[in-house]
């Protein structure tokens, strides 16, 4: 699994709050709700903050503009048949009756009350508050949670296991029984690696997930009468079919669109097909090892033919990671690239009319659960003050509802349900929801605590391992010479913390 820690591309693109049409500022709207909150502490007729309260979430959506047109669209439709004056669309809150405010965690990275995140569910439970607690980067876990008691936890993949060991969740299988959510609907991988975590019980669900799929671009392959890729196909395969591209003046394959080093692809392949850089907690160097030297030569040669992508400009300035201002796929500088699902929005915003209908996605090869990135899972804290609220909380930003929203908006990560993709999303991303994703025997694999040796192994080999890779591409060494030499430079990283311990 990615244990990288940066901020998440989607929370990044949400971090802005839209501008509204109707000129209603977030002070103006905070105030009001404080006023509806002054009403319920002075004792005023439920029934009467009931309605105001409805009214000021009506008020508010004409505020909003673009973002809850189809509330409004819907509470027009719907005749109240309860509670005169009050929209239809308000009339079954499970909440109605309380008055609470939830804290819920906030990243340092991210801006959760903005509108896209808070005001939704503001809008059907308005007699319920919000307020955040920022975690920052420096702060410790279990130390931050006993500081700041949230009762809703918007969590990663490593936090969420730590607060499980610690008895920190609610576990919710009773309550996802007990409201019928229907968990069936969600990818079931993800489901099992959450369920791994809580030793077979759920104690959060999240509304998405992160990994890379193969895009395609159907016109390259059928001006080049090439047979398209499929679902099924080894990396074996998958690189004989970017060969074919051979001398077309087109690559076969691109490791990444903005990455020129050529250690990212091999750094893909190898976790995909299970090839170890190291073992015993990097106690021992693996790379020198015959599958190692076969991967290294395929790859180096395909590089040197042009069928792989390479940006030989960007390459002459830099050995390592670099952002190209010319993406090779969307430039149809090549068939086919590993990426992300916010490339999609990339994609419809630089192609236009048909070429917009010539791509589509298959599977990574391989083990994919090393690639997943499950960065906001939502549990209820085991003090939750109101822990009927913080369910419905999690229920509702984990529901079909808001993940359609955020799918209107443009989809940066893959939805936990297939079923709220439509249109031609639904076929085009279904290779999202073909990756194979395998539980580990231990999930602490999961943890980013537990193998800092590891890790800093694996970003060791892509940064030494570049400049070798390099040379092997260019015919200055051969493969095996160049993992010898890795596996040198690497063994020289792995005893390095340990003579700065004994020191």
């Amino acid at each position: 699994m990615s244990r990288h820690k940066q901020q998440p591309y989607w929370e990044r693109h949400l971090v802005e709050q839209p501008l509204r049409s109707g000129g209603f500022t977030s002070d103006i709207e905070r105030k009001v709700r404080e006023r509806i909150r002054m009403g319920q502490r002075n004792g005023k007729s439920r029934g009467w903050v009931r309605a105001a309260a409805a009214l000021t979430a009506f008020v508010v959506l004409l505020g909003g503009g673009w973002l809850l047109r189809d509330d409004i669209g819907s509470m027009l439709k719907r005749q109240p048949d309860k509670l005169n004056g009050i929209p239809a669309a308000l009339q079954n809150d499970s909440l109605a009756d309380m008055n609470s405010t939830l804290k819920v965690m906030e990243s340092e990275y991210d801006n959760f009350t903005n509108m896209q995140y808070a005001r939704p569910f503001l809008l059907h439970h308005p007699t319920v508050g919000i307020e955040t607690a920022v975690m920052k980067e420096q702060d410790k876990l279990l130390e931050w949670v006993d500081k700041e008691k949230p009762d809703v936890l918007r969590l990663r993949a490593d936090q969420y296991y730590e607060l499980i060991q610690e008895g920190r969740l609610q576990p919710l299988d009773a309550l996802i029984a007990n409201d019928k959510v229907d968990v069936d609907e969600m990818h079931k991988p993800i489901m099992d690696l959450l369920r791994a975590y809580g030793g077979g019980q759920l104690y959060g669900l999240t509304p998405s997930f992160q990994t890379s799929v193969i895009y395609v671009n159907t016109k390259l392959f059928k001006e080049n009468g090439i047979p398209l890729p499929h679902e099924g196909m080894t990396w074996d395969e998958l690189l004989e079919t970017a060969a074919r591209f051979q001398g077309t003046g087109t690559a076969g394959l691109a490791g990444s669109p903005f990455n020129s080093n050529p250690m990212y692809l091999v750094d893909a392949i190898r976790r995909s097909d299970g090839l170890q850089l190291h073992a015993q907690g990097g106690k021992q160097i693996t790379v020198d090892s015959e599958a190692w030297e076969r991967l290294w030569d395929r790859l180096a040669t395909g590089y040197r033919e042009g069928w792989l992508y390479r940006d030989t400009k960007s390459d002459k300035k830099s050995g390592e990671v670099s952002f190209t201002p010319s993406d090779p796929f969307l430039k149809e500088q090549t068939a086919m690239v590993l990426n992300g699902s916010y490339y999609t929005m990339q994609i419809d915003q630089t192609w236009e009319g048909d070429k917009r209908q010539q791509w589509m996605t298959i599977p990574v090869p391989g083990n994919q659960t090393e690639n997943l990135r499950i960065s906001e899972i939502y549990a209820v804290s085991q003090t939750a003050s109101d822990p009927k609220a913080a369910w419905e909380f999690v229920k509702f930003m984990t529901g079909q509802e808001f993940s359609r929203r955020l799918i209107g908006l443009g989809m940066s990560s893959a939805p936990i349900r297939q079923s709220d993709l439509t249109g031609d999303n639904r076929e085009r991303l279904a290779a999202f929801y073909q990756n194979r994703f395998e539980v580990p025997s231990d999930p602490s694999f999961f943890s980013t605590t537990t193998d800092q040796a590891g890790n800093a192994l694996d970003e060791a080999a892509n940064t030494i391992g570049g400049p070798l890779f390099k040379d092997v591409i260019e015919n200055k060494r051969t493969a095996g010479e160049a993992l010898a030499q890795l596996k040198e430079k690497l063994e020289q990283e792995a005893a390095a913390p340990n003579k700065e311990k004994a020191q």
